[in-house]
């Protein structure tokens, strides 16, 4: 079970006076990460991260009021339901086949130029696609697609 903050700090606390924290040997341990972090506060620092966060928390009230008059306003609102709304899409498919539709339509969109080359498609060669079981799924998934413009929700849990 985990243990309450207060324990956590009593034991560190307790290991310091103890004499059993060496604190010269874990920067030793822990230099590559030291360096690291150090390197991320200078690119936050240089990038004006610091100079945000204290000019946000200086004038905190004003800058909450500032922030949530904005977010009010109805473009915004919008906006947060629409990412809302494609954040629900996007957790509720399965990424192994979002994975998979997207390397096909990146391999299609990278061959469209040789499609020119193949001539229009006819009737009879429409059909002939149609009896393509891939294409008659992904026609049939953009035929489910389209009703969703105006049709009612029929989902199948």
């Amino acid at each position: 079970m985990a243990k309450l903050i207060e324990e956590i700090e009593k034991l560190y606390h307790e290991e310091v006076n103890a004499g059993e924290f060496d604190f010269a040997a874990t920067l030793s341990d822990h230099k590559e990460e030291i360096v690291s972090l150090l390197d991320l506060l200078k690119a936050a620092n240089e990038g004006g991260v610091f100079t945000f966060l204290k000019a946000f928390f200086v004038n905190k009230g004003d800058s909450l009021q500032d922030l949530t008059e904005e977010l009010a306003k109805p473009k915004n609102v919008m906006f947060i339901r629409n990412l809302m709304t494609i954040y629900t899409l996007l957790s509720n498919i399965n990424p192994d086949v979002v994975r998979h539709f997207m390397q096909n339509l990146a391999s299609a969109v990278d061959d469209a130029p040789s499609f020119k080359d193949r001539g229009g498609m006819g009737l009879l060669a429409l059909r002939s696609q149609m009896k393509n079981p891939d294409v008659t799924v992904g026609l049939r998934v953009l035929f489910e697609a389209a009703k969703g413009f105006t049709g009612p929700l029929n989902r199948k849990d």
